[in-house]
This record gives C-alpha cells, sequence and structure tokens, in this order.
C-alpha cells in the first residue's frame, strides 16, 4: 500500500506539473494532460494515502 500511494502521488503530481508547463508553452494536450493529473490525485491518490494513514494510526 505504501508504494501505491507514493508512486501514485509523483506520477499524479509530476503529470499536474507538466501540464501546467505546456499551458504555459500553449502546447496541444495540456488541458487533456491537466485534467487527468487532477483527477488522479483526486481519485487514486488521496484515498490511498487516507486508507494508508488510518492503517498506521492507533486508532
Amino acid at each position: 500500500m505504501k508504494k501505491l500511494t507514493y508512486l501514485s502521488g509523483s506520477f499524479f503530481s509530476s503529470m499536474t506539473v507538466l501540464s501546467v508547463l505546456f499551458k504555459l508553452l500553449q502546447l496541444q494536450g495540456a488541458s487533456e494532460l491537466l485534467s487527468v493529473g487532477l483527477l488522479g490525485i483526486a481519485l487514486v491518490f488521496i484515498p490511498t494515502f487516507t486508507k494508508y494513514h488510518y492503517d498506521r494510526s492507533d486508532h
């Protein structure tokens, strides 16, 4: 779970940063890349990060 959490966070964050660079350079595909990056962060990284930290806590 830890590996999936950090890999997905790194991948989708770098995708989002690259899409911002593409937007600044006015390259094609920047909007789609930004959408995929932000959706990946919202739908993959945040839930896995939350579950990972919940499992580690002493609830």
